[in-house]
């Protein structure tokens, strides 16, 4: 118990010298010497080097092992702690590494401009070095191990250890890429969205401005492609997602009464979701083009293809040959779990086979049917593939949802601000629209 307490102190002194703690960059030009101070705390709202990654994974192990301390988990708390200090030993190592530091490129170039000193970028060139309380924040977390130490001197202590800790290694490799690959990049996307960044020079906090502008600046370019690609991106979902229901519904029905011949029939029908989007708008370019198609010249269509209102039409058929398949699979694994004799029994009370799919099947399907849904629509919500590559631009944008815009905006224009704030309206969208189907599912199902 006691121990627990020290661990607890000196972990909550390692955290604090983490926060007050930073690094010196200098930089030389004409025996003129320029320094700055960068604090660890504004370097995680750097988005310029990617040693600046490991700041949020530090922070959340230092959460978890000061929860761990408070909770009497010794054990656990010493894995957090050691975490902690590697991954800042990691980041000190790779930050002071960095000679051509965006972030301190810009208030170091500001120090030289001010002296009537012009440097090149090219020539540019920073030493960065940890401050004292950088060695003391490492000192801090090897004194928190030290004190949290587990007990390795007999079999039975470490038996126990590997039962305490051993849930953490099997659950390590998911957190570790949910965070790095999905929890960073949300963090940083969203503050993005408050920013003014062209990708490359640091970003500058401008608030809600970007906001204004796509929401409320009638002339701008940019408040245009946000209403034009979210209302091609609703009209996507309105179009495609009953198909995406109803043709995997009925798939996996039909399969279930194919007796010979189950297996290979469900591997045609789920292999186009195997390819790649290349691949499948190539093929279907071919299928559609109107001098050489085969649709034209086979079926003897006159009309474009690629131009509204068939260019949505067009849509519609790859989305459902393309992305079925995996619904498909969910509903025969849901309708396989349908006991038999409900069927029998709804036989033997005189149902038919429209009563049957009605009062048996959709109910003992409810929440595959809800998950399936909601599945369905959000990844409508981000269409990319399918528009970009058939049409793009074309046609004044008559396609175009805004998953394109928001890219080309972003990496094309360099405007990573306003693409981020595009991306967050229409995450905000997704979200509303998935919690009213819940709602609305949830309460059908208790009716």
């Amino acid at each position: 118990m006691k121990r627990n307490t020290i661990a607890t102190g000196l972990l909550l002194a390692f955290i604090v010298s983490f926060v007050l703690s930073g690094v010196t960059a200098v930089s030389t030009a004409k025996d003129v010497v320029v320094s700055t101070t960068v604090s660890h705390l504004a370097s995680v709202y750097s988005l310029s080097s990617a040693a600046v990654l490991i700041l949020p994974f530090i922070m959340v192990f230092m959460l978890m092992a000061l929860l761990s301390f408070l909770a009497k988990q010794k054990n656990v708390g010493f894995m957090f702690t050691a975490l902690s200090v590697v991954c800042y030993v990691a980041f000190l190592i790779a930050y002071c590494a960095e000679t051509r530091n965006t972030s301190m490129y810009n208030t170091l170039n500001a120090m030289f401009q001010e002296q009537g000193l012009r440097v090149k970028k090219r020539d540019f060139f920073i030493t960065v070095t940890p401050q004292w309380t950088c060695y003391l924040t490492v000192l801090l977390g090897l004194a928190t191990c030290a004190v949290s130490l587990p007990d390795l001197r007999t079999s039975t202590t470490r038996y126990s250890l590997k039962c305490e800790l051993e849930p953490y290694a099997y659950i390590a490799p998911h957190v570790l890429f949910f965070t790095l690959f999905t929890l960073v990049p949300i963090i940083y996307g969203v503050y993005t969205a408050f920013t003014k960044w062209d990708i490359y020079n640091e970003p500058v906090f401008v608030g809600l401005e970007n906001f204004k502008t796509i929401l409320f600046a009638q002339g701008n370019t940019y408040y245009g492609q946000l209403r034009n690609g979210l209302w091609n991106t609703v009209k996507f979902v309105l179009y495609n997602t009953p198909f995406g229901m109803v043709l995997p519904l009925a798939l996996a029905m039909a399969l279930r009464k194919v007796t010979r011949g189950n297996k290979f029939l469900q591997s045609v029908f789920y292999l186009p979701a195997l390819m790649s989007t290349t691949t499948v708008m190539l093929a279907w370019t071919y299928f559609f083009r109107k001098t050489y198609g085969f649709a034209p010249n086979f079926f003897g269509t006159t009309f474009e293809w690629f131009a509204p209102p068939y260019s949505w039409l067009m849509l519609v058929i790859i989305t459902a040959w393309w992305s079925n398949g995996t619904n498909m699979v969910i509903f025969q694994s849901s309708l396989a779990s349908i006991p038999e004799d409900q069927y029998e029994a709804a036989s033997i009370d005189g149902a038919n086979a429209v009563q049957k799919f009605w009062y048996v099947t959709i109910p003992n399907m409810s929440y595959t049917l809800m998950y399936t849904f909601v599945t369905t629509v959000i990844s409508h919500f981000n269409v990319y593939g399918q528009p970009n590559l058939m049409m793009g631009y074309n046609y004044e944008g008559a396609n175009a949802v805004l998953m394109m815009y928001i890219k080309d905006t972003a990496f094309q224009q360099g405007v990573a601000g306003i693409a981020s704030a595009m991306a967050l309206i229409l995450a905000a969208v997704i979200m509303v629209v998935a919690w009213i189907q819940l709602r609305m599912m949830m309460k059908d199902s208790k009716n």
